[in-house]
């Protein structure tokens, strides 16, 4: 029985409520699909909460009745979805995508960014030293300058050398986590449970999203490390390889699907043909 709760978000949304995995098991996936027509360039949108998805559906109504043609396809896994299962099963269904964006991910202190790389998750039953995570002298003295009120030791702790901390399943099992950086190698004894992610940025999509973010906030858009969860990217490279973090108002919103629109996609395919 799908949560009553989940019923009202699709309602609310005007979205579908789709199986989170094969079998119907687990949660579900809600879409909510904007489209303008078949086969125009299709951009998915993955929310980590329902409010994440109010700017870019609002941004996609209005840019399609101001003649955008582009399709929006906003999708929210609910508690308990297996989302790279829900993906993979429902791939079809959300079609050929010019690009995938997560707009969950928190921006660094409220201000406009993207992102380079977020690290992965590790286990083991000890702590150990970690080395340090590479970073260049540029990307430092920016997240300095972006996170001017950060002490140095609380910058090199969550970016440089995370501290190890009780994993949750601690009580019954034993054990320790901590965030890994890419660059970092995986310490002798230790169990990855999540892959770090490092996201291509001198690309046509990065362009595209930082102009949109520039025009829109009047602010400049560095591209540094964020120490997030990047299992819902991972995701959503099932669907395209075009994957990004992104943030920002409706007009940013409005602004990057424009962008969006004009780079080349794949092949269209979806569940009409």
């Amino acid at each position: 029985m799908m949560n009553p709760v989940a019923l009202q978000l699709a309602a609310e949304l005007r979205g579908t409520l789709l199986s989170g995995a094969p079998g119907g098991m687990g949660g579900g996936l809600l879409l909510v699909e904007r489209i303008k027509g078949h086969g125009l360039p299709q951009v998915a949108v993955l929310g980590r909460g329902a409010a994440d998805l109010l700017e870019p559906l609002e941004a996609a109504e209005r840019a399609q009745a101001e003649g955008l043609e582009v399709n929006l396809l906003a999708l929210l896994p609910l508690p308990g979805c297996d989302l790279a299962a829900a993906l993979d099963l429902h791939r079809r269904r959300i079609g050929a995508l010019v690009a995938a964006l997560d707009a969950g991910l928190p921006w660094l202190g409220g201000k406009p960014m993207l992102v380079r790389r977020l690290p992965g998750r590790i286990f083991r039953e000890t702590p150990v030293p970690l080395a340090k995570a590479p970073m260049g002298p540029l990307e430092k003295d920016e997240l300095k300058a972006f996170l001017a009120d950060w002490e140095k030791d609380r910058r090199k702790m969550v970016f440089r050398r995370p501290e190890w901390r009780e994993a949750p399943d601690h009580a019954e099992h034993g054990g320790f986590e901590t965030d890994l950086w890419p660059g970092v190698p995986l310490p002798e004894g230790a169990e990855l449970r999540v892959p770090p992610l490092e996201l291509p940025w001198a690309t046509p999509l990065t362009d595209a999203l930082r102009a949109a973010l520039r025009t829109a906030t009047g602010l400049p858009v560095p591209i540094l490390p964020l120490a997030a969860d990047p299992s819902p990217l991972h995701a959503l490279r099932i669907l395209t390889p075009q994957i990004a973090a992104f943030r920002g108002p409706e007009r940013a919103w409005a602004l990057a699907l424009a962008g969006l629109s004009g780079l080349p996609g794949p092949p269209h395919f979806c569940a009409r043909c």
